[in-house]
């Protein structure tokens, strides 16, 4: 699926009214001062993680697991948000522009002219 800056891309391509523009401002400007407020983690479990012979190696490997299904969920939550701002209408095009966005990106991945995009070495 589309990442964040490319679903906001189209959401601007969505005609939204002014309350809908308002609406996604202030989702994301929630969004934003929770994620500055928030930023768990740190050096030591950097450190450890980056040599499985520390002794914390295997509790800094689940606090990345745990942080990074966290950045997850907190994503799809947010991407849900801005869904639900948008009329069925728009929901329809998003949909569209979506597919037609899937279909160039494996096109692209075919190569040109339908040719297999040549292996890496």
């Amino acid at each position: 699926m589309m990442g964040g800056m490319g679903l906001l891309r189209s959401f601007h391509e969505l005609n939204l009214s002014a309350a809908q523009q308002q609406q996604l401002h202030t989702i994301l400007s929630n969004a934003r001062a929770q994620a500055e407020t928030k930023r768990p983690g740190g050096a030591s479990d950097m450190m450890a993680l980056a040599n499985p012979g520390d002794p914390n190696y295997a509790a800094a490997v689940q606090a990345a697991k745990k942080r990074a299904a966290d950045r997850i969920q907190k994503a799809s939550d947010l991407k849900l948000q801005l869904y639900n701002v948008l009329t069925p209408d728009q929901k329809t095009q998003l949909s569209k522009r979506m597919a037609d966005w899937k279909a160039r990106m494996a096109q692209r991945a075919d190569g040109p002219k339908g040719q297999p995009a040549p292996a890496n070495r």
